[in-house]
């Protein structure tokens, strides 16, 4: 679960480790040292939804994380560079040269796996490393490579989707996904444990990343496979389903599929990346649409104990903006705080280190509370905690 700290900390164990700290940070005097974050958003593009959110909870870490310093008698501070990648992988190659170029010592983003991917070269050869809030792919990273991500793979989403399809009887899945690196993961992961559990997985049909295409055949084909789901023995609209690994684009889809009637007698499954989605809550078609089909779509959420913590967040960022974050927004709160602590152990280094740098920093401020890291290469498994035992110091 997504680890937070809501405001500055002052409580007497804070105290002890912000000591700790310091001695990474380093006092610096009374000369103030400006140390830059930058952030890979898609703040125009496909899922920017969550790109806005990020953007808020970055900000957020950024004060919280000044007030620490300067409580601490540290001149470092913490400044934000937000460029758009707009989702989109060679923009997100371009952002992050410039913001390489920019001074920029570590990175919060890119969101989507794609974009990661893409970077995958860049990272290894700038050594500016990047902490996503929203990568799920299980086939990115290996250790030493200066990806990070702050939540779970595609491999635990997809267990969560399989208890909720099996608890529902659904014993045939119609897949409709997005052809990019982390529907594809997605795809895979709910098609292999689907099947070993002893359901069907049709072929159905992957679809390009062309957000502005007609997706009529498309729609078409996913019917043409429904009918004859059904057709087969046994099979009835409450044991077969449509299951979609999409973005935003999943509003035209809706769209389309909303003039065929036998695609809203059955229930519709979703991914993370249309969790929250503003664009489909805001057209009614397509919103009716999902309302109709059930439409659920897994997030990750947060244990008893971090949930208490997150709950004071999720406050401040409704009091601005009106609207209640979601689990990956506050993930990138987490990896902005991160990010920051780490930032001055990083330009202190080496530049050739073959250290862990950020899971070292991780460690020094988590490590001995939860006696397990907080941030790991993104090589496979649940980066954040979900045991609860694993907790941000208490503020006071």
């Amino acid at each position: 679960m997504p680890l937070i700290m809501t405001r500055a900390l002052g409580s007497p164990c804070a105290l002890i480790v912000g000591a700790t700290l310091l001695i990474v940070l380093g006092m610096t005097g009374a000369k103030a040292e400006s140390i830059k974050i930058g952030g890979l958003l898609s703040l125009t593009g496909n899922w920017s939804s969550l790109g806005k959110a990020s953007q808020v909870m970055m900000e957020f870490a950024r004060d919280d994380l000044n007030a620490y310093l300067k409580d601490h008698q540290s001149s470092a501070r913490i400044r934000l560079q937000i460029e758009d990648t707009a989702l989109k992988p060679d923009l997100a190659i371009d952002r992050y040269q410039m913001l390489v170029h920019a001074g920029a010592v570590s990175m919060v983003g890119p969101q989507s796996s794609s974009e990661v991917g893409a970077l995958i070269e860049s990272v290894a050869r700038r050594r500016v490393p990047i902490i996503s809030q929203g990568s799920t792919a299980s086939s990115i990273g290996k250790p030493g490579d200066g990806i990070y991500r702050m939540v779970p793979n595609d491999i635990h989403e997809a267990e969560a989707l399989l208890t909720l399809l099996k608890a529902r009887g659904i014993k045939t899945l119609i897949p409709l996904w997005r052809d990019d690196l982390g529907n594809n993961g997605l795809h895979d992961s709910v098609k292999n444990q689907f099947t070993a559990s002893g359901g069907q997985m049709l072929n159905g049909i992957r679809y390009t990343t062309d957000d502005q295409q007609d997706f009529t055949p498309i729609v078409a084909e996913v019917n043409r496979q429904l009918l004859e789901a059904l057709a087969s023995p046994g099979a009835t609209t409450k044991n077969v389903a449509i299951y979609a690994a999409s973005f935003d684009e999943i509003t035209s889809i809706m769209r389309v599929a909303a003039k065929t009637p036998s695609l809203k007698s059955i229930r519709w499954y979703g991914s993370d990346g249309v969790a929250n989605s503003q664009v489909l809550l805001s057209d009614p078609i397509a919103a009716q649409f999902a309302s109709d089909t059930d439409y659920p779509n897994p997030n990750f959420g947060f244990s008893a104990a971090s949930k208490n913590r997150a709950d004071a967040l999720s406050k401040r960022y409704f009091e601005r903006t009106g609207e209640l974050p979601d689990a990956f927004a506050i993930a990138a709160y987490d990896a902005t705080f991160v990010a920051g602590l780490n930032a001055s152990y990083r330009k202190r280094a080496v530049i050739k280190s073959d250290q862990d740098l950020l899971g070292e920093t991780s460690n020094l401020f988590l490590g001995e509370r939860g006696g397990q890291n907080l941030m790991r290469p993104a090589t496979g498994g649940a980066v954040i905690m979900t045991s609860g035992r694993s907790e941000r110091i208490p503020s006071a």
